[in-house]
């Protein structure tokens, strides 16, 4: 099995990297850095998806194009969060989709792997709605994608982790907070009178909603907060050829679907947000 996984010095990429690696694949990994990634056979340096040219820089390492790639696993994601949905403005989107998935729709079509996988959340609960503003339309439509294209493409949703990028989103809500009054006065009020810090507040209202929302998938085990080696494992599933489009990773719970859930007004009234050019080639 050969494998490329892009942006992968994250957590996430770590967890791609081990799930990869335990299951013998030549693993071929990008990253912004110049130092080698540990257990991989080949890393190419210095690759930013703020750079346009990032995917071609990708595609000409003459090792990645020495023989056929089985799997492509994409990590990179940007968008504006750190806003209610409802405040999501159309020119937002565009942005995220350059740098979130046009790239992994453009290395899949000219590499044409087995299968392209990419990361979304649970972000339909109300909870993550209040602040994952433009974000939500981009990760929307990139379960979208691999629903209508599940011989081609596959998402794995994953619960909140600590990592750098959640640790940014909840930074940005704080500051919301901080300096508008208006924003979101139930959680203001919520997090006022828990005497929580706001990063503690943060992620415990998070967990709470998980739990509450998902607990139908539990076969009986009791939730915690996903960890690595739970993203580990639905990387693992992916890669062991899983032919389901969506899988869920919410800590211990893995369960997989093959159709959308049932969206949000907030959401399916902006769905036109989203540009219908997106396929996978």
């Amino acid at each position: 099995m050969r494998v490329l996984i892009v942006g992968a010095g994250s957590v996430s990429g770590g967890a791609a990297i081990s799930a990869a690696h335990k299951l013998n694949a030549e693993i071929i990994a990008t990253t912004s850095r110049t130092e080698d990634l540990k257990d991989c056979s080949h890393t190419i340096h210095g690759i930013d998806l703020e750079n346009a040219a990032a995917v071609d820089l990708i595609l000409a390492d003459t090792v990645l194009r020495a023989a056929p790639v089985d799997y492509i696993i994409y990590i990179p994601a940007r968008g504006m969060v750190g806003i209610d949905i409802e405040e999501a403005e159309p020119g937002m989107i565009e942005p995220s989709l350059a740098y979130s998935v046009r790239p992994y729709l453009k290395l899949h079509s000219v590499l044409k792997p087995k299968r392209t996988i990419a990361l979304s959340g649970f972000i339909t609960m109300p909870e993550l709605m209040k602040i994952y503003g433009a974000m939500s339309f981009t990760k929307i439509a990139m379960e979208e994608l691999a629903v209508k294209n599940p011989e081609a493409l596959q998402i794995i949703r994953i619960g909140m982790f600590h990592s750098n990028s959640v640790r940014g989103i909840m930074i940005l809500a704080q500051r919301r907070f901080m300096r508008d009054p208006d924003y979101q006065p139930e959680w203001r009020a919520e997090w006022k009178s828990s005497g929580k810090r706001f990063p503690d507040f943060f992620y415990a209202k998070n967990y709470m909603a998980e739990e509450a929302t998902y607990r139908s998938h539990s076969n009986g085990k009791p939730f915690r907060p996903t960890e690595p080696q739970d993203i580990e494992a639905g990387f693992q599933l992916a890669l062991k050829g899983e032919k389901s489009p969506i899988i869920n990773v919410l800590g211990p719970w893995i369960w997989t679907e093959n159709a959308m859930p049932a969206l949000p007004e907030a959401i399916r009234s902006r769905l036109h947000y989203i540009p219908n050019d997106l396929k996978p080639g």
